[in-house]
């Protein structure tokens, strides 16, 4: 019925032709009536004017009337919609037969009207736009997991399945508890089910995010940094540097007596002053007394060396005085040449005693134990103890979190572990991803919050490291074919940390990691729930480094302005109309009251103004369906300018246009 309102005229043509041919033959011209052969005598052209004009009204008059019924049906009964034929979807392009590396996003088909098109076609991001990152932000029940995370997941992790040497290795980070399965069995149906890592407390594998080649004060600061982002940063940054300050001497002494370290460790030590000191003791024990030996010319030479507690070393005719710092500058002051002896007679010494730079990192932990900690009033060390307490307690009231994530050092050895009884240490994350493993942490947030934050983060913070580490290696080995990565976050705003002024952050790694080919997606519920997080305004910094974002429906004002803002203005026809009404001989009416005029006319006027405006309005990202987003694509040479795209959910036949979809009720 639509099609016949919108072609009316041919229909209304079509219609008249037997009309007229059924009122031709039921009514003929009647040239036998006498007047008309009267007229024909006389008037032979009167004649045929009277008989074409009925012949020709047989066939006008219905087309008139047909007209006029299907103008009545267009104006208060037609739809206001351009007719599309068969919508005819390209073939989706299978991820496991695809030559080159790239992302389908979802159908597109007008770009700025949620209408479809006969010839669609798919919005593709190359790996070039991959490793700009893509940022996906929908509210609750959107389908943002369902419509982006699961089939990108798919189609990145299906990629060269079978090649061992190029299939996509990475970290998949989530909360729920469920990204994990589903990322498990799309892994098993490419035929890489051994390349799933999983770290939970259910796992065999042990992880310490503190046994890595950081060194004392990075991973102390990491530490402080995520206390900020868990609990909020103090106006004063007094706390931060005194946790880090604390967290660092603590970690470092544990480097240097043990070179081993857990979260645990450094717990037991901040709340137990008595234990730290018991530590710094035993490493003081363990260290063998050195001497400086000079020639007794030397000696007899400088009267300012009578000051030190010299004696002559009968053994070596030298003379012999015990090794201080200051002892040492004043040797190198007067140009005294001299030499160094330690005294193995101690008893047992440590490995890390004969270790000069060991032995330095030793003393600046007793340097700032004695001389700064113990100073310390006590009331103020209790708060700094405590701010650091409450987050480090979660490594000993957990037996399992305990056991998974504080691994003993004999974990780590495989001879004393050759049995698997202290569990399977995790590899180095470096080597994982050179492997192509998918290194998945799966601590569901209705476990414990706090510790799913934290270790979620630690991990995301060692996959960076990793990560950035790959740039100076793939510079030395230019020829190597080197895997993609990557990194793939559901419900982002739990994870994300920023440096601002400092060197850490995600926005700084993102920046970096393109050259690593690393490819960030990350998904959150809205602009909001990373402005919350976030301090400042640093979450316009963290935006800006991923250059496609997908939009999906947003709840929220804010985050619906900031996605109209970015998605920018243009140029725009804005129709205007204008009624006028004139009248002639005006004047009032005796029985009304009113202003009459026994001549009048009405005119209206339509205009168009070029104006700028935004191309989406903030209610539009406010009322998209389910599965529908509005995309700012990267391709990774030229952006694209913002367009409606259609997602394909996963549970969904691929080759079925989303229109067709929505018409039969597959997506609610």
């Amino acid at each position: 019925m639509s099609r016949v309102i919108q072609s009316r005229t041919w229909w209304s043509l079509f219609l008249s032709i037997p009309v007229g041919l059924a009122g031709l033959l039921s009514w003929p011209f009647p040239e036998e009536d006498s007047l008309l052969q009267l007229v024909l005598l006389r008037k032979p052209l009167l004649f045929y004017v009277i008989k074409y004009a009925y012949l020709t009204m047989l066939f006008s008059t219905p087309f008139i009337a047909f007209s006029t019924l299907l103008s009545f049906l267009y104006i208060f009964f037609a739809r206001r919609e351009k007719p599309t034929g068969e919508i005819r979807l390209p073939r989706y392009p299978e991820p496991e037969h695809r030559d080159v590396l790239y992302l389908v996003i979802g159908e597109l088909h007008h770009a700025k009207k949620p209408e479809p098109v006969e010839n669609p076609r798919w919005l593709v991001i190359p790996d070039r736009g991959l490793f700009t990152g893509i940022a996906i932000f929908g509210a609750i029940g959107t389908g943002k997991t369902t419509g982006c995370m699961y089939p990108f997941a798919k189609q990145l992790l299906s990629f060269r399945s079978r090649d061992r040497e190029r299939r996509v290795g990475g970290l998949i980070l989530e909360l729920k508890g469920d990204f994990c399965h589903h990322v498990k069995r799309i892994l098993e149906a490419a035929g890489r089910g051994e390349d799933y890592v999983e770290i939970s407390l259910d796992s065999p594998y042990r992880y310490n995010p503190l046994h890595n080649d950081l060194d004392a004060y990075a991973l102390a600061y990491g530490i402080a940094s995520l206390l900020n982002n868990l609990f909020g940063k103090s106006r004063e940054p007094f706390w931060q540097q005194a946790y880090t300050n604390l967290v660092k001497f603590i970690i470092l002494l544990h480097k240097v007596l043990y070179d081993y370290v857990t979260l645990f460790d450094v717990y037991e030590c901040a709340i137990n002053p008595e234990r730290l000191e018991e530590k710094i003791r035993s490493g003081e024990a363990s260290l063998p007394e050195q001497f400086v030996l000079i020639a007794v010319e030397a000696f007899m030479a400088e009267r300012e060396l009578e000051t030190y507690p010299f004696e002559r070393d009968p053994s070596t005719g030298y003379m012999k005085a015990p090794l201080t710092e200051d002892l040492a500058a004043s040797l190198r002051e007067h140009k005294i040449v001299f030499k160094t002896e330690t005294d193995s007679t101690t008893g047992d010494i440590a490995r890390w005693a004969n270790d000069p730079d060991k032995r330095q990192q030793f003393e600046a932990v007793k340097r700032w134990y004695y001389e700064d900690w113990k100073r310390v009033e006590p009331r103020l060390k209790t708060s700094i103890v405590e701010g650091i307490s409450v987050f480090l307690s979660l490594f000993d009231d957990n037996p399992a979190v305990k056991r998974v994530f504080c691994p003993p050092k004999e974990a780590y050895d495989p001879v004393a572990n050759h049995e698997g009884r202290l569990g399977k240490p995790l590899p180095p994350l470096s080597e994982l991803l050179e492997q192509g493993a998918v290194l998945a942490l799966n601590l569901p947030i209705a476990t414990n919050p706090g510790l799913a934050k934290t270790i979620g983060t630690l991990l995301k913070q060692d996959f960076q490291r990793a990560v950035l580490n790959r740039i100076p290696r793939m510079e030395r080995e230019p020829r190597r074919e080197w895997r993609e990565l990557l990194f793939l976050c559901d419900e982002y705003q739990g994870f994300a940390t920023v440096g601002e002024n400092d060197p850490s952050g995600d926005e700084k790694f993102f920046a970096l990691s393109r050259q690593a080919k690393c490819i960030p997606i990350v998904a959150t519920q809205s602009i909001s729930s990373l402005r919350s997080t976030l301090p400042g305004e640093s979450w316009r910094t963290l935006i800006q480094t991923f250059r496609t974002k997908i939009f999906l429906a947003l709840s929220d004002d804010f985050s619906a302005r900031t996605a109209s803002d970015l998605c920018g203005k243009e140029e725009q026809l804005k129709p205007n109309y204008t009624i006028s009404e004139t009248g002639q001989d005006a004047g009032v009416s005796m029985l009304t009251g009113k202003a009459v005029a026994h001549r009048a006319t009405l005119t209206t006027t339509k205009g168009y103004t070029v104006q700028r405006d935004f191309t989406f309005e903030p209610k539009v990202f406010s009322e998209l369906k389910n599965a529908q987003a509005i995309v700012l694509a990267y391709d990774g040479f030229n952006p694209h300018p913002p367009s409606f795209c259609y997602l394909k959910p996963y549970y969904l036949d691929q080759n079925t246009s989303y229109f067709a979809q929505l018409a039969k009720g597959a997506i609610g």
